[in-house]
């Protein structure tokens, strides 16, 4: 069977967290401390040999034993139905997004969901680098008039008319107040109407993942995705934040407005991916 880890039992899949890299994951540890949200589904409650990650509206994640049996042979099952369910009630999620660690999983997570027409992608990781991003943020627009930039607090929040900003920290946050207290985040405003954010959806001590996003289409190709970032930035320059930047290689936008603010291809691990 796969089981429901309850939130107070996260810690016991530390052991799982084998290498460096696990050891060291952002999104992983944001989870296991209950910092943000997420899932943990395992095979045994008291002793796990293997896990699912689910990050809240975003990826799953495996760790453990890849050929632990109690596990892999109720996967298929596990996936079409209750973690198709538990995503949807969630987030409203539509899709199964895996990344998988190495080879091993890799062959296990294809198997499991070969009924499935499913596309492979790859999750780029970026290491940020502020010497790079100070060389550069000279050469970006200006904010266009008409615009301003503040930093999102419970006002900012409070006030904004489509409840935007809340929607989005529901994603990745238990509470507004868990953001407001560990999180940061920016906004462009044109009136009262927040146009584009940045914001930490993803919490390890001082270490922040970054969460960017535009959201009215004709507000687009201003540069406003790239200024915030900026005033976001910042923040973490002078507060001794380590920012942190995640993308699909197919997401040629998100891919190229990281590297132009700074920041440095690492790392990369393959993902599968489809619709329930």
């Amino acid at each position: 069977m796969i089981y429901k880890l309850d939130k107070k039992d996260y810690p016991k899949i530390r052991t799982l967290l084998r290498t460096p890299e696990q050891k060291n994951d952002l999104t992983l540890n944001a989870i296991i401390n209950r910092t943000n949200r997420g899932t943990i589904y395992v095979d045994n409650l008291e002793q796990p040999r293997t896990a699912l990650i689910d990050a809240t509206g975003t990826i799953s994640i495996f760790i453990g034993d890849a050929e632990n049996e109690e596990f892999i042979k109720h996967l298929r099952e596990f996936i079409d139905n209750q973690l198709k369910i538990d995503t949807y009630l969630s987030c409203g999620g539509t899709y199964f997004l895996a990344v998988v660690p190495d080879e091993t999983w890799e062959m296990v997570v294809k198997n499991v969901i070969s009924h499935r027409e499913y596309e492979t992608d790859y999750e780029y990781y970026y290491q940020f680098n502020p010497e790079l991003f100070n060389t550069r943020k000279s050469s970006y627009r200006p904010l266009p008039q008409g615009y301003t930039i503040k930093k999102i607090n419970a006002e900012v929040i409070h006030n904004d008319p489509n409840e935007l900003l809340s929607d989005v920290l529901g994603e990745f946050w238990y509470s507004i107040d868990d953001f407001l207290r560990q999180g940061v985040g920016y906004c462009v405003l044109k009136g009262e109407r927040i146009i584009s954010a940045c914001l930490s959806c993803c919490v390890n001590e001082k270490n922040h993942e970054i969460s960017v996003e535009t959201y009215d289409e004709e507000e687009m190709n201003k540069g406003l995705a790239t200024l915030v970032c900026t005033a976001y930035l910042e923040h973490c320059i002078k507060n001794g934040i380590t920012p942190y930047w995640s993308t699909l290689e197919t997401n040629v936008e998100s891919n190229r407005l990281g590297k132009k603010l700074g920041f440095e291809f690492e790392s990369k691990c393959k993902t599968l991916e489809f619709e329930f």
